[in-house]
């Protein structure tokens, strides 16, 4: 009867290789490899004088190694679900999704007035159509005759003269 010592030393390589096949990756194989043989040492006599001790290797490798592989793709699926869960249902461009998440940010009630005051005209309409009349830039954009881009870029200007207007009245201090 061979010793734990022996049957680790002269299987170690064929079981890495083993369950390297089975997930293609050096760090869960690793880790998995580990399990095997900690299962194995934990058998104690029982692994010893079983009747194929490398057989039993082989399958706890593969139990494992299966066990880990569909975990994986729970967690993957799992993360597709929260993130398909965050895409916005009705608006998938995620540039105008982030801008109106910046947007909701402002508590532009507090100076409205004041900051729509100091914009000039074509600032102002476009305030108006985006903020108030709350349409889409995709909207805008037709409605103005240019590109999306274009429009998004006007309307980061337009954040930009808001910042740099409230700082000029310093409604942002208390």
């Amino acid at each position: 009867m061979k010793t734990f010592e022996e049957l680790c030393q002269e299987n170690y390589s064929r079981i890495y290789k083993y369950i390297f096949s089975m997930t293609g990756s050096k760090e869960s194989t690793e880790d998995l490899i580990q399990e095997v043989f900690m299962v194995a040492y934990e058998k104690g006599e029982t692994f010893l004088q079983h009747e194929k001790p490398v057989a039993f290797l082989y399958k706890t490798a593969r139990n494992m190694s299966l066990t880990h592989l569909k975990n994986l793709k729970r967690q993957r699926i799992s993360s597709m679900e929260y993130l398909s869960e965050n895409i916005p249902k009705e608006d998938t461009d995620l540039c105008e999704t982030l801008l109106m998440e910046l947007d909701r940010k402002i508590d532009e009630t507090a100076y409205t007035g004041e900051v729509i005051a100091n914009l000039n005209a074509n600032q102002h309409n476009l305030y108006k159509q985006r903020y108030i009349d709350g349409k889409s830039i995709k909207e805008i954009a037709s409605e103005q005759g240019v590109s999306e881009t274009a429009m998004r870029m006007r309307l980061v200007r337009l954040r930009r003269e808001i910042q740099s207007i409230i700082k000029k009245l310093k409604l942002g201090e208390k």
